[in-house]
C-alpha cells in the first residue's frame, strides 16, 4: 500500500514538473499521466469560470445546467485518473476528449446570458484529438462533428432549431475544425521529425556500439582525450597497457607518475617529454617506442598520436594508438644475438682457413694441381666470409648503423674501392676504369658506405664476362654527391627490377648463372643509402649491362664550418 502511494506521489510530481516546464517531458510520463495532463487544462479553465461566476453572478451556481457541466467535467477527470490506460487498447483514451464536448455544450448553453463565447472551450478536446496523432483523418472530423453537436443539440432540445439559428452557430464548430486541422498537420510533421531523429539516434548508437566492439576487438590500444585533455574513451587493450605502467600496488594514478621508460633507461621519461603532454601541446608523434612498467610484466609499445579537429575546425581532442611490440622486440634482440654469435663462430675458423691457405700458397713444394685446388679453397672461403659479413650487417642494419656521421670524401672512397678491386679485375680479365677527379664532401658512416661501394663493384665484376669494362664515376650533381658503377654484364630483366633491392631475392639470370650470392648485398646497400638521406637506383638492359647510381647529400657549407 505504501508502495502504491509512493508511485502515485511520484506520478503527481512528474505531472507538476511538466506543468512547471521542468526537466521531465510529456512523453516520459506514463499513459495515465499523459491522459490526466491532457484533460487537466479543461478542468482548470472550468474552475476559473466558477471563480468568474462567483464574482459576477453567483446565482449561476443554482442553475442545474452549470452544476451538471462542472460535475461531468470532474467525472471525466476522475475517469482519466482512475482507468489503467496502459492495459486498455491504445486509442480508447480519445473517448475522453469526445465526451468533453458534453459538459462544454451544457456549460455554454447554461451560462449564455452571463458568459458568452464559452464554446471556444472546445479547443481543448479538439487539440487533444488532433495532437494525439492517432488516426487523424478520423479523429479530427469526429471532433468537428462533436463540436457541431455541441452547439446544435441544445437548439433542437429547446425547440429553437431554426435555419437562421443553426447557421449562426456554425462559426464555432468551423473554427474548432480549422484549429484541429492545423494542429494535426503540425503534430504529424513533428512526429515525422521525431521518428527521423529517433532513427538517426538509433543508427548513431548502433555505429557507436559497432565502433566500441571493433576497438575492443583489435589488438591495438586506443585512447581518446577531449579538448580539455580528459580521457573520453579507452579500449580494453589500452586499459591493459595502462595497468602495466602503474607502480606496484597502485590501482590508479596520474599520467605523470606512470612508469614510462625509453632507450633502455632506468629513469622514467620526464613529464615534458612524455607523448601525452607533447601531443596535447600540438605535436604529432609516429611510432615512438617506449617501455611501460618494469620487471617481467613490462611491455614495450609503439605509440602514435595526433590531435583531431571538429566540424567547426577547432581542436576537438587527441587520439593515441599504442601497439604492443614486446614480443617483436624480444624476437629481434634474440635474432641479433644469435646472428652475432653465429657470425663470430663462423668467422674465427674461416680466418684460420684463409691464413693457413695463404701460408701454403707460398710453399714451393706444392704441385700445380695442388696450388689450383688451394686457389679454389681460398676462393670459397672468401665467399663464405663475405656471406658471414652480409648476415652480420643485416643484423646490425637500423638506426644505429648510420648513427656515427663523420666528414668524408666520396671521391676518395671510390678511389680506394677501385684500388682494392684492381687485382680481382685483372684476374678476371676485366678493365676497371675510374673517373673521379672532384672532391665530394659528405657526412656519413665510413663502414656502411664502404660496404655499399664494395658490394656494387663486387657485383659488377661477378656478373661481367672477361674482356668487358667496369667504370666507376664520381661526380657532383646539384646538391648530391653521385657515384655510378657501370658494367657490361648480364643485365637485369624488367620483371626482376621490382625485387632487386629486396632481402634474400636474386634475379633469375643470376640464379641461372650459378654465381653464388645471398641476395642480401643490394638490399643492405639501399637501406644504408637511405639512412644517410640518399638513394640507390639501377637501370639495366639484358645482354647490355647495368648502371647502379648512388646519391648522397653533399656536406653543406654550414656543416663544413661546424666541423672545421
Amino acid at each position: 500500500m505504501d508502495k502504491s502511494g509512493d508511485r502515485e506521489g511520484t506520478a503527481v510530481e512528474k505531472i507538476l514538473d511538466v506543468l512547471a516546464l521542468g526537466r521531465v517531458r510529456f512523453h516520459e510520463l506514463s499513459m495515465r499521466g499523459r491522459v490526466v495532463l491532457s484533460q487537466l487544462p479543461l478542468n482548470v479553465t472550468m474552475l476559473f469560470i466558477c471563480l468568474l461566476v462567483a464574482l459576477t453572478d453567483a446565482r449561476e451556481f443554482d442553475d442545474p445546467g452549470f452544476v451538471t457541466a462542472q460535475a461531468c467535467a470532474l467525472a471525466l477527470l476522475a475517469i482519466a485518473a482512475a482507468l489503467p490506460w496502459d492495459r486498455i487498447p491504445y486509442g480508447w483514451f480519445l473517448a475522453v476528449p469526445i465526451l468533453d464536448f458534453v459538459p462544454i455544450g451544457i456549460l455554454r448553453y447554461s451560462t449564455e446570458s452571463t458568459l458568452s463565447g464559452l464554446g471556444i472551450l472546445g479547443v481543448f478536446p479538439i487539440m487533444w484529438l488532433a495532437g494525439s496523432g492517432y488516426r487523424p483523418r478520423i479523429m479530427v472530423p469526429i471532433g468537428g462533428v462533436a463540436a457541431l453537436f455541441m452547439v446544435w443539440v441544445p437548439q433542437f432540445l429547446t425547440g429553437r432549431a431554426t435555419p437562421h439559428a443553426l447557421a449562426s452557430d456554425l462559426l464555432v464548430p468551423f473554427m474548432l475544425l480549422a484549429i484541429g486541422l492545423g494542429s494535426s498537420v503540425m503534430t504529424l510533421s513533428a512526429m515525422a521529425q521525431q521518428a527521423r531523429v529517433e532513427e538517426l539516434l538509433e543508427r548513431t548508437e548502433n555505429r557507436e556500439r559497432l565502433l566500441n566492439t571493433v576497438l575492443d576487438t583489435v589488438d591495438v590500444g586506443v585512447l581518446v582525450l577531449d579538448d580539455d585533455g580528459k580521457s573520453a574513451y579507452m579500449n580494453a587493450k589500452q586499459r591493459q597497457l595502462y595497468v602495466a605502467s602503474l607502480p606496484n600496488g597502485v590501482p590508479t594514478t596520474r599520467e605523470s607518475e606512470l612508469l614510462i621508460y625509453r632507450d633502455g633507461s632506468d629513469q622514467p621519461v620526464p613529464p615534458e617529454q612524455r607523448p601525452l603532454g607533447r601531443v596535447i601541446a600540438g605535436e604529432t608523434i609516429e611510432h615512438e617506442v617506449y617501455q611501460l612498467g618494469h620487471g617481467p610484466d613490462a611491455r614495450t609499445v609503439s605509440i602514435s598520436g595526433r590531435q583531431f579537429s571538429g566540424a567547426s575546425g577547432n581542436n576537438a581532442g587527441t587520439v593515441f594508438a599504442s601497439t604492443d611490440v614486446t614480443e617483436v622486440v624480444a624476437a629481434v634482440h634474440a635474432r641479433d644475438k644469435f646472428l652475432g654469435a653465429m657470425s663470430h663462430e663462423f668467422r674465427t675458423p674461416l680466418t684460420n682457413i684463409l691464413g693457413y691457405a695463404e701460408l701454403l700458397q707460398d710453399d714451393t713444394s706444392l704441385s700445380p694441381a695442388a696450388k689450383s685446388d688451394l686457389q679454389i679453397m681460398m676462393r670459397n672461403a672468401r665467399h663464405l666470409n663475405h656471406m658471414v659479413d652480409d648476415i652480420l650487417a643485416a643484423s646490425l642494419t637500423g638506426d644505429d648503423a648510420a648513427s656515427i656521421r663523420l666528414p668524408l670524401d666520396l671521391t676518395e672512397l671510390v678511389r680506394q674501392t677501385s684500388d682494392s678491386f684492381g687485382p680481382e679485375a685483372t684476374n678476371r680479365d676485366i678493365t676497371l676504369d675510374l673517373a673521379a677527379d672532384t672532391a665530394l664532401p659528405i657526412l656519413g658512416d665510413r663502414t656502411g658506405l664502404v660496404r655499399i661501394l664494395n658490394n656494387l663493384v663486387s657485383n659488377a665484376l661477378k656478373y661481367s664476362p672477361a674482356g668487358t669494362t667496369v667504370t666507376l664515376t664520381a661526380r657532383e650533381e646539384g646538391e648530391w654527391a653521385v657515384c655510378e658503377v657501370t658494367d657490361e654484364g648480364l643485365g637485369i630483366a624488367h620483371e626482376d627490377m621490382g625485387r632487386l633491392f629486396t632481402r634474400f631475392q636474386r634475379s633469375d639470370a643470376a640464379l641461372r648463372s650459378g654465381i653464388p650470392g645471398t641476395g642480401l648485398g643490394l638490399a643492405l646497400a639501399k637501406e644504408v643509402a637511405e639512412q644517410h638521406g640518399g638513394e640507390l637506383e639501377c637501370t639495366s638492359e639484358v645482354g647490355v649491362g647495368s648502371v647502379f647510381t648512388l646519391r648522397l647529400p653533399l656536406r653543406t657549407a654550414k656543416q663544413r664550418m661546424t666541423l672545421s
